[in-house]
C-alpha cells in the first residue's frame, strides 16, 4: 500500500505544481522517470543481497530508507530537486517489492503462492487508490507537500511492527550450506531453457511495466489538459487502481488453476483493446469508466501473473535474485513510459492519441508468452517452470 501511494502521488501533484512552477505537463516526464529508475536500481541490487542475508532485514532497512526520503522530498523547489528526491525514493522502494513478492511466496501452500503473491500485491492498487481519494483534501489543507509527508511517516511507523512480527522465509532460513547464501551470479538464470526463457520474460517485463506506469502517471494529467478539474483527474486514478485490485485478485487464480501460459495471453489482448478503447471514446461517458477500470484489471493483474511465473520457473536459492532481475530489466519500461508520454506531448500529440500509440504495446507481451509456451512444447519440458 505504501508503495502504491508513493507511485501514485508524483502523478497526482503535477497538475498542481505545473502551475505553481510555470512547468508545462511534458516536463514532468523526467521527474517520474527518475523515481522509476531509482526503483530499477534498487530492485538489481538488493534481490541478491537478499539471497545472501535474508528477506527480513532489506525490506525493513528499504522501508526506513524511503520513508525518510519522502519526507525530504517536501523540500524540493525545483524539478531537479524533485527528480533527484524520486530517484533516491525508488531506490529504497526498489529494495523492498522483489522481496516483500519472494516472501509473500516462499510462506504460501505451493499451489496457491500466485494467489497469496496476488492478494498480497493488492496492496499497490489501493494504495494508489487511497491516495488518489486523499489528494484532492491533503492538497487543500497543506498543499502538495503533505501528501508526500503522509507518504514519510507512514513507512517509517511501519518499521518496528516489521521488525517485530515479520516471519522470515522458511525457505531461505531452511539453507544450510554456505554456498547457497552467496549472492547469486547472473548466468545462472540462463542455463539450459532459461537461456531463452529469461529474456523473453526480461522483454514481457519491460512491455507491461512501459504500460502500467504510463498510465499510473500520465492519465490524470491528460485528463487534466482535456478540461478536468482536479477531482476528476484524480478519480481517473481510482478508477485504474480499483480495476488493479480486482486484476490482482482475478487473475492469479486463474494462473494457479490454468497456467500462465494460458491465461496471460488473454489477459494482455484484453487490455491493449481497453488502452485502445480510452483514446477513442467521449471523456463523459460512462463507457470510458468501464475502459479505465478494464485497463487497471489488465496491466497490474497481468504484472501479477508474470511475477507468479518468473517465481515459478527459479529455484529456491536463486528466486529473489529471479525476480529482482526480471523487475529491474522490466523497469527499463516502467522509466520509457513516462518519457514516452512526455515526449510525445512535446511532439504536440493529442492526449487521447497517446492511448492509440500504447494500446499496441499492450499486446506484445502476450506476443512473448506464446513465443514461451511454443519452447515449452516443441522441447516438451512438463516441470513446474511451464505449468505455473
Amino acid at each position: 500500500m505504501l508503495d502504491g501511494y508513493d507511485t501514485q502521488v508524483i502523478a497526482l501533484v503535477a497538475p498542481v505544481l505545473g502551475p505553481e512552477w510555470n512547468l508545462d505537463s511534458s516536463a514532468f516526464g523526467p521527474v517520474f522517470a527518475a523515481g522509476l529508475f531509482g526503483l530499477m536500481l534498487g530492485s538489481i541490487a538488493f534481490g541478491g543481497v537478499a539471497d545472501r542475508y535474508g528477506r527480513k532485514p532489506v525490506i525493513c532497512a528499504a522501508c526506513l530508507a524511503f520513508g525518510l526520503l519522502a519526507l525530504l522530498t517536501p523540500l524540493s523547489s525545483s524539478p531537479l530537486e524533485l527528480a533527484a528526491f524520486r530517484f533516491f525514493t525508488g531506490i529504497g522502494l526498489g529494495a523492498a517489492i522483489p522481496n516483500l513478492m519472494t516472501l509473500t511466496a516462499e510462506h504460501a501452500p505451493g499451489k496457491r503462492r500466485a494467489l497469496a503473491a496476488g492478494a498480497m500485491f493488492c496492496g499497490f492498487p489501493l494504495g494508489a487508490l487511497l491516495g488518489g481519494l486523499a489528494a484532492p483534501g491533503l492538497i487543500a489543507i497543506g498543499g502538495w507537500q503533505g501528501l508526500f509527508i503522509l507518504g514519510g511517516v507512514l513507512p517509517i511507523i511501519m518499521v518496528l511492527p516489521l521488525l517485530l512480527f515479520l516471519a522470515e522465509s522458511p525457505e531461505w532460513r531452511g539453507r544450510t550450506e554456505k554456498a547457497d547464501r552467496e549472492i547469486i551470479r547472473l548466468r545462472s538464470l540462463f542455463g539450459g531453457t532459461l537461456a531463452i526463457v529469461t529474456p523473453l520474460l526480461w522483454l514481457a517485463f519491460i512491455a507491461n511495466l512501459l504500460v502500467m506506469y504510463f498510465l499510473i502517471n500520465w492519465l490524470p494529467i491528460l485528463f487534466a489538459a482535456d478540461g478536468a478539474d482536479l477531482g476528476r483527474s484524480t478519480m481517473t486514478s481510482v478508477l485504474l487502481n480499483l480495476g488493479g485490485i480486482g486484476g490482482c485478485l482475478g487473475v492469479t487464480p486463474l494462473v494457479d488453476r490454468f497456467g500462465a501460459l494460458k491465461v496471460m495471453p488473454l489477459i494482455f489482448g484484453a487490455t491493449a483493446l481497453a488502452i485502445l478503447a480510452i483514446g477513442v471514446i467521449p471523456a463523459g461517458s460512462s463507457i470510458m469508466i468501464i475502459a479505465i477500470l478494464m485497463a487497471g484489471f489488465g496491466t497490474m493483474g497481468a504484472q501479477m501473473g508474470c511475477n507468479a511465473f518468473a517465481m515459478f520457473i527459479y529455484p529456491a536459492a536463486w528466486r529473489a535474485s529471479g525476480l529482482g532481475w526480471a523487475l529491474s530489466i522490466g523497469r527499463i519500461g516502467s522509466v520509457a513510459g513516462p518519457l514516452l508520454g512526455g515526449l510525445l506531448l512535446a511532439l504536440h500529440f493529442e492526449p487521447s492519441e497517446l492511448f492509440l500509440v500504447i494500446g499496441p504495446i499492450a499486446m506484445v507481451p502476450g506476443l512473448l508468452f506464446i513465443a514461451i509456451k511454443r519452447i515449452a512444447l516443441r522441447q516438451k519440458q512438463r516441470t513446474n517452470a511451464f505449468s505455473a
